[in-house]
């Protein structure tokens, strides 16, 4: 927690003593306030005490006696004197900050967003910006009133004043860790902030993923494609983003049936770099999808076993080429080494092997593999 004490800031209440009385606890505080910049807790301890029974309703001296507790590492004692002195003055800023950054330190940071909520109106050059907003969106969000997290996050991403990696790594802190019933909910609602991220943020790479992101999980193929577009566009220079881009591009293409759209955009990928894995492998899967130039496939798929040997993925692609080609016995060795590496896992990978197991003649050992793809399939 950042440091309290960076004024001095006294503002009493009024209490049932006569002026000279009074007086007298205002330099009693003075005094208090002075021994705890000199690091003498105990004794400013001691004497706030002592000015809590004379005078139970003064803030000042709760916040102080806060103070001190914090100083002694009792955090939840702090926040039970600031709160309440908090309470008896509720126009103080001072203390509704200080209250504010303990909830943080004490990892509440909920309880934080709903201070800096009202701190925010008060004042709101100083305390209406990323950090403070994405407390606000915690404190909306633990209550479950997305209208109020959604509200608060798009003000966020729509206001001038604060930089993209700030807005950015503010989402990224906001939106994490929903349960799949409850993104599945708010996606339209998230897919609404992307695209007044987007709009706020035209050059922002971090906007444009996020909307591809949006854009996948709706299943909206022209907006993956558009989405895919900008972020190659955005980063000319950056053979990765390119070869994602166009990686992506081919998939989509070819998952509603454009199959020639995306065997040219893999052909683009691969003049950049002849082995990036992703679209070889794709590319030769797809091919043996149709059963037609299967060499070709073949000499694809041949790369990627090359460049990540251990990747059950591209072992079965291979082996699957393999057995199509009537290659049935130089493909059982990717198999079985598929097998070692995930390939259990996989319904796909398991009823390959048990088809070429079965061309080999290995009746009993193809049901075995069989079953285990059946059993995935349920």
């Amino acid at each position: 927690m950042r440091k309290v004490l960076l004024t001095i800031a006294l503002v009493f209440c009024l209490v049932p003593l006569s002026a000279q009385e009074q007086t007298g606890v205002e330099n009693a505080i003075l005094d208090a306030v002075m021994q705890i910049e000199e690091g003498r807790i105990d004794s400013a301890g001691q004497l706030l005490d002592s000015l809590h029974k004379v005078s139970p309703s003064n803030d000042a001296v709760l916040y102080y006696k806060g103070l001190c507790r914090y100083a002694k590492r009792d955090y939840s004692g702090a926040i039970t004197d600031i709160k309440a002195a908090s309470e008896l003055d509720p126009s103080n800023n001072w203390y509704l900050e200080t209250l504010a950054n303990l909830y943080i330190y004490t990892g509440e940071p909920a309880e934080a967003g709903v201070l800096y909520k009202t701190l925010s109106v008060r004042n709101p050059d100083k305390f209406r910006n990323s950090y403070t907003l994405s407390l606000m969106a915690d404190a909306y969000r633990l209550k479950r009133d997305y209208p109020g997290f959604f509200g608060v996050l798009k003000e966020l991403v729509q206001d001038p004043n604060i930089d993209d990696d700030q807005k950015y790594q503010a989402l990224m802190g906001s939106l994490g860790n929903f349960d799949a019933r409850t993104f599945k909910a708010i996606v339209p609602q998230m897919d609404s902030l992307m695209t007044l991220y987007a709009a706020a943020e035209p050059s922002s790479v971090h906007a444009h993923s996020l909307c591809l992101q949006m854009a996948v999980e709706r299943s909206d193929n022209a907006a993956v494609i558009r989405e895919s577009e900008i972020l190659m566009a955005l980063q000319p220079d950056d053979t990765e983003a390119q070869l994602t881009g166009l990686s992506i591009i081919g998939d989509t293409y070819h998952s509603i049936g454009q199959s020639r759209k995306a065997y040219k955009t893999y052909e683009e990928a691969l003049k950049i770099n002849p082995r990036y894995c992703p679209v070889l492998n794709n590319y030769a899967y797809y091919l043996s999808e149709e059963r037609r130039k299967l060499c070709k496939a073949s000499r694809m798929s041949r790369i990627t076993v090359e460049e990540e040997p251990d990747n059950a993925t591209y072992l079965d692609t291979y082996g699957w080429i393999l057995y199509l080609r009537g290659k049935a016995k130089e493909a059982k060795p990717y198999f079985k080494h598929a097998m070692i590496y995930g390939g259990k896992e996989s319904e796909v990978i398991l009823r390959h092997y048990s088809k070429v197991l079965e061309k080999l003649g290995e009746k009993n050992l193809a049901e075995y593999y069989r079953s285990l793809a059946d059993n995935k399939k349920k």
